[in-house]
């Protein structure tokens, strides 16, 4: 009965313990697919199209034609400044044109627009007139909340005086004008194709009071074209002008009195129909007769006269119909085009995509404006029929070039893999090459594994097969206690203490990679020519401990040569001479110091499972090829260690794991910088790391919190791959030496 008993117990503990392994493993399953779907859908929106609402137009009735049209933040006050100019403000929201108030330009007096120039949140502008002056004027807003809570925005223009430009009072055609805080510059080309330069500066001391100086530069002689539009950076130092040849001129403007020419190129066979800034003023888009769309700068190039070139840099889609209109985006790189077959085009700079095309009208559209959140547009077409349309695009930055290829980012002297998530300005071009950080982390598991490997499989080979039993049951434990230490003391003692000590010795590190395998070897020669009678004073398997004071004698050697072979090989100075000899830099976190460190806290995942896989090969293959003749290394070598393989394999590649997902180690010892070289001197920043420094800062839902959930998920990916392949392998080798 009591048999019974205990079979029916067993066959019940039996089931809990196979339903327990099931669910167990089912909810492991379970929760990393929950991870895989929930950082996939964190990452999703970062290649969506974008979104655009229903398109709403306004009939404009009134004898004048629109000169300039701009919204506010929240598109509830959005304004309209004619050609005579009146300017009224309305809400273009939910389709209802609601008059907000009614003004006139004051000092346009009774002259009209005949052209204008529009900083990037078309809150300043300035307007040529027919009677050859420049007026500028400022577009303000009120945010104000009434008893309700509820948002009142006041909207108002702010007038400065008209500067006379032409005395002869010839209309000006075209304008580009200019302001950084008391000094302005202002460049026309009038309907007699004149092309002039205004500047005035205003200045003030303690003696001389308040003095403002104008400069006058006729530019005319410089250019045998027609000028067909202009623009001007807002560090009044270049201006630029395009013409009906498609060529565009290039004007150095800093000193107002003598302006130079100092670059044409031919940009396009179609006359250069619109010019304007991106954000920061250093990229310049130019839209042609034939509708192209390029975007130019300046790289360095030794061979000219100035040290710098304009170069195209950018292609777009082009439109069907001359462009009309440029509107940049004062968040980031994008910008809108208009053109004369009614469409309305949004670009992006660094992505080089176009990212949706807009049909407002059959008739041409001459004006486009751009919302300062990115989030609306305003056009107008020639029969004054205005088109608001809301947009919703969050991250158009995105694309796969932008994340994995070559990008030539402004101020770079070609295209490079760069990662540069933040900047100290509001102009600042984010960069998400994720290439320097899969880079990084593949050099930083690279260095580790060359470190860590050898250590940890020949230790595993020694102490399974040579070591005795008393001395593997002290060794063995104390190398598995180091996985218990944190990676963060870890980090921090390689950062602070080891980084420093290396930086003076890298002389005697490079010498003990010679001295020490010298010295090992030479100590075998010597151990073997011992008579007998020395030999057997030492127990087998502890041979190893002689070693010991050899190797720190090798080490004292090279620690004291370390002054003398700096001197005597590298000027005294081994980083100076590093850079010097082949330019290249030391950095004092470095992937050396890393590669020390993480290999520190990877040997004992390697030598733990390696050492178990070789004590668990069948005692008989041991016996039996030393039954054979074979020597007990070449019995590890040619059984042991082919037998144990698959586990040995399995120890490095979950070593590998351990290294890639490393986070502590590699954010206090590198350094950070996400740069792609093998430099074994030279720091990087991993996928890991890179996720802990910039996530407490990345606002939730934008653009770097996404696009650190990807890097994530490419971790994710990676060591999946990684694993999988070498479960593949292992399963392989399992069946290969089952037989054996």
């Amino acid at each position: 009965m009591s048999h019974k008993i205990s079979n029916r117990r067993k066959r019940l503990i039996d089931k809990a313990a196979r339903w327990v392994v099931t669910i167990g493993g089912a909810a492991i399953i379970a929760w990393l697919a929950a991870i895989f779907i929930f950082i996939s859908i964190e990452v999703y929106p970062l290649f969506g199209k974008p979104k655009t609402g229903e398109v709403f137009s306004f009939k404009i009735d009134g004898d004048f034609r629109p000169a300039a049209i701009g919204m506010d933040g929240y598109h509830e006050s959005s304004y309209i400044i004619g050609d005579d100019g009146r300017v009224f403000f309305f809400s273009p929201a939910g389709g209802q044109t609601i008059l907000k108030g009614l003004n006139r330009l004051n000092n346009l007096k009774d002259s009209k627009i005949t052209s204008v120039s529009r900083s990037g949140d078309n809150r300043e502008l300035a307007f040529g007139t027919s009677d050859g002056g420049i007026l500028s004027v400022k577009i303000k807003y009120k945010i104000n909340y009434d008893s309700n809570n509820k948002r009142i925005i006041e909207s108002e223009i702010e007038e400065n005086d008209l500067i006379q430009i032409i005395p002869e009072k010839t209309p000006i055609k075209l304008a580009a004008f200019g302001k950084k805080e008391s000094d302005i510059a202002t460049a026309v080309y009038t309907e007699d194709r004149r092309f002039l330069l205004y500047g005035r500066k205003t200045t003030e001391s303690l003696l001389d009071g308040v003095k403002t100086e104008d400069f006058h530069a006729d530019l005319s002689s410089f250019i045998n074209d027609k000028i067909t539009s202009l623009a001007m950076d807002g560090f009044l130092e270049n201006l630029y002008a395009g013409a009906e040849s498609g060529n565009i001129y290039h004007f150095d403007i800093r000193e107002r009195s003598s302006p130079k020419l100092i670059n044409t190129v031919k940009a396009s066979i179609s006359p250069i129909t619109a010019l304007s800034f991106l954000l920061g003023d250093v990229s310049l888009v130019a839209g042609d007769g034939q509708g192209g769309i390029n975007i130019w700068f300046r790289v360095r190039d030794e061979t000219a006269e100035t040290g710098w070139r304009l170069k195209k840099i950018h292609t777009f889609k082009s439109q069907n119909g001359a462009i009309t209109s440029i509107s940049p985006s004062i968040r980031g790189k994008g910008f809108l085009t208009a053109s004369l077959d009614g469409t309305v085009y949004s670009h992006f700079a660094t992505s080089e995509q176009t990212r949706f095309i807009i049909q407002h009208s059959s008739k041409p559209i001459y004006m486009v404006s751009y919302s300062p959140k990115n989030d609306g547009l305003l056009s107008i077409d020639t029969e004054n029929i205005l088109y608001y349309q809301t947009i919703n695009d969050p991250h158009p930055e995105i694309s796969l070039k932008s994340l994995f290829g070559r990008v030539w980012y402004e101020g770079y002297e070609k295209e490079e893999y760069v990662w540069q998530s933040t900047g100290g300005t509001d102009d600042f071009e984010s960069k998400f090459s994720l290439l320097p950080l899969i880079y990084g982390t593949l050099k930083g598991t690279v260095y580790a594994l060359l470190f860590a490997i050898p250590v940890a499989v020949l230790g595993a080979i020694y102490t399974s097969l040579f070591m005795k039993p008393w001395l593997k049951g002290i060794i063995k434990p104390v190398i598995e206690t180091m996985a218990a230490l944190p990676s963060v003391i870890l980090g921090f003692l390689a950062g602070l203490w080891l980084a420093p000590l290396v930086e003076k010795r890298i002389p005697a590190i490079m010498l003990m990679l010679i001295v020490l395998p010298f010295l090992s070897i030479l100590s075998s020669l010597l151990y073997r020519s011992l008579p007998p009678s020395l030999k057997n004073k030492f127990n087998s398997g502890n041979e190893s401990l002689l070693l010991i004071p050899v190797f720190i004698f090798g080490m004292i050697i090279c620690l004291w040569m370390n002054y003398y072979i700096e001197n005597l090989l590298f000027a005294g100075d081994f980083r100076n001479w590093y850079y010097n000899t082949l330019g290249l830099r030391y950095d004092q976190r470095n992937a050396l110091v890393v590669g020390f460190a993480m290999g520190f806290a990877v040997i004992p995942i390697i030598f733990t499972i390696s050492e178990d896989a070789l004590s668990n090969v069948p005692k008989h293959l041991i016996s039996g090829s030393l039954a054979l003749g074979a020597t007990l290394w070449q019995t590890a070598v040619r059984v042991v260690l082919a037998s144990a393989s698959p586990g040995i394999f399995s120890a490095i590649m979950i070593g590998f794991g351990r290294a890639v997902g490393e986070t502590m180690i590699v954010l206090m010892a590198t350094g950070n910088t996400p740069i792609m070289e093998w430099n074994i001197f030279n720091g990087f920043r991993t996928l890991s790391a890179n996720i802990a420094v910039e996530i407490p800062e990345a606002p939730a839902g934008g653009t770097l919190y996404r696009v650190l959930f990807l890097a994530a998920l490419l971790l994710f990916i990676i060591t999946f791959m990684v694993n999988t392949a070498a479960e593949v392998v292992r399963q392989r080798l399992k069946k290969r030496y089952a037989q054996m």
